[in-house]
């Protein structure tokens, strides 16, 4: 070869290397904008979808009727999701994990027709279709039968859905995992927080939300159902700072859309405000400044930051009597129940997960300070023996608007499940399986932190770290 052919040779793949380069640029940058494209017609979507959702609310009758409608329609909704969401899709990992277990849909239909929900559920578990927590988020390979499926966290999503917004659950016990967010996915709730209300006598009482901005989903929810109740609130204080500097780009316009959409239907979101979780102080006195005026605050947020509250108003002598403070997304014990107390509130705890959303409502006639009503037309579960002795709860989605597809998921928590009536509206509607007790096994943490017993025990005003330990005084954050 010349000194002149192999200068051609080199400017040749001098070339290629650039075309390649720029061929992969170019792809780049067309999915970027495609990306781009699908973000406006998510943004697009959901303003229409805000706009038809912020319809007149329902009432207590209608809210009653729509819940025993989803009991009766459980059996049928449980199987045309399997169909669906499940069988006819090719990449469906719970697909792989039935047909390992050589079960198809005509089992399961089968097993339903003769036994009912959790019976199956129950042979299904035995033939191995179930995840174990660490299974689901990807952390472990799931082994069956000696055959490895290969699994990604997103996968489990629904893919039915287009899902308006793509949340993201607080990351306490592993990476932070992509969560559907849709407004047709509130349907379901929409009853069952008008019965919570009427139960509690929550409807004419101001109301405040303390929790965090997207791209944490709990917050932008509970603005949207209490706006949709016709009960909206009245201020939005979050943990995070809402500004676009400290917010992901996606999510903050996301917000501003939720906002816009709801002002152009009449109705009012409030704009949030950062109140970080050293400063309670200012939620404490703005719930004393609303008593003053004998308006009595219904106020939403994490179990830990209404204890952070209270402790606040006793540190600052802050009468906050005559709150109520609706908690959730943690365990609410005994030990956290007396804080609230010692301050004169009142409360009611829901147990929720971030991917399914509420899953059981408080029991206005509970046994325990954290009695539910399990949300049995959206969710069924299966207890199987934990490690700390009670029923672990496996969870199984029903309805075809969950955000993602779920088939005896371990759901890191415990708590003990049992049938009675109990006079309540929710007993009323049929629902009358009942949690309560309820504690996560997989983690010890509040507010998306990790704590100490030490520090545990300075939030409660003073109880030791051993007292906490022996009242099993754990939290798990969800939603």
């Amino acid at each position: 070869m010349t000194l002149s052919d192999s200068h051609l040779v080199a400017s040749n793949s001098a070339k290629a290397v650039l075309l390649d380069e720029l061929k992969v640029s170019l792809e780049s940058l067309f999915i970027l904008r495609w990306a781009m494209l699908d973000d406006v017609r998510m943004l697009m979507r959901f303003h229409r979808d805000l706009r038809h959702f912020l319809r007149g609310p329902i009432s207590v009758a209608e809210a009653t009727q729509s819940l025993r409608n989803y009991l009766d329609c459980r059996e049928h909704s449980f199987l045309d999701l399997r169909d669906k969401s499940v069988y006819r899709q090719a990449c469906s990992p719970w697909r792989a994990l039935l047909h390992n277990a050589r079960i198809e849909l005509s089992d399961i239909r089968n097993l339903v027709h003769r036994g009912g929900i959790e019976s199956t559920l129950a042979t299904l578990y035995d033939a191995g279709v179930f995840l174990r927590a660490p299974e689901a988020k990807g952390v472990y390979p799931v082994v069956r039968n000696g055959t490895e499926i290969d699994v990604r966290p997103e996968e489990f999503d629904n893919p039915v859905l287009p899902g308006s917004f793509h949340a993201l659950t607080g990351g306490s016990s592993g990476p932070r995992r992509r969560l559907l967010i849709d407004v047709a996915l509130l349907d379901h709730d929409v009853p069952a927080q008008r019965l919570f209300l009427h139960s509690y006598a929550l409807e004419q009482r101001t109301m405040a939300i303390w929790r965090p901005v997207p791209p944490g989903a709990a917050g932008l929810k509970r603005a949207i159902l209490q706006a949709q109740l016709g009960v909206p609130a009245q201020r939005w204080f979050s943990q995070t700072n809402p500004s676009l500097r400290h917010s992901p780009a996606k999510s903050w316009l996301f917000l501003q859309t939720a906002l816009v959409g709801a002002r152009s239907s009449g109705v009012r979101l409030p704009t949030p405000e950062h109140v970080p979780l050293e400063r309670a102080a200012v939620v404490a006195e703005w719930l004393a400044s609303r008593k003053r005026q004998c308006h009595a605050v219904h106020l939403d947020t994490m179990v830990s930051s209404a204890v952070r509250v209270c402790y606040a108003a006793q540190v600052g002598g802050i009468d906050i009597s005559r709150t109520f403070f609706r908690v959730g997304s943690e365990s609410l014990t005994d030990s956290r129940a007396a804080v609230l107390r010692s301050a004169e509130t009142s409360f009611a705890c829901h147990y929720s997960m971030s991917e399914t959303g509420p899953i059981g409502m408080a029991c206005s006639s509970g046994s325990c300070v954290d009695d539910v009503h399990l949300l049995s037309g959206k969710i069924a579960i299966l207890g199987r023996p934990g490690p700390d002795g009670r029923d672990a709860l496996f969870v199984t989605t029903l309805l075809a608007g969950a955000p993602r597809i779920m088939i005896n998921v371990e759901s890191g928590d415990s708590a003990s499940v049992e049938t009675r009536s109990c006079g309540s509206a929710f007993g009323a509607a049929g629902y009358l399986t009942h949690l309560h007790t309820i504690r996560s096994y997989e983690k010890v943490s509040g507010e998306g932190m990790y704590f100490l017993g030490t520090e545990l025990a300075a939030l409660v005003g003073g109880l030791s770290a051993a007292a906490l330990r022996r009242s099993a005084d754990r939290l798990s954050v969800r939603s």
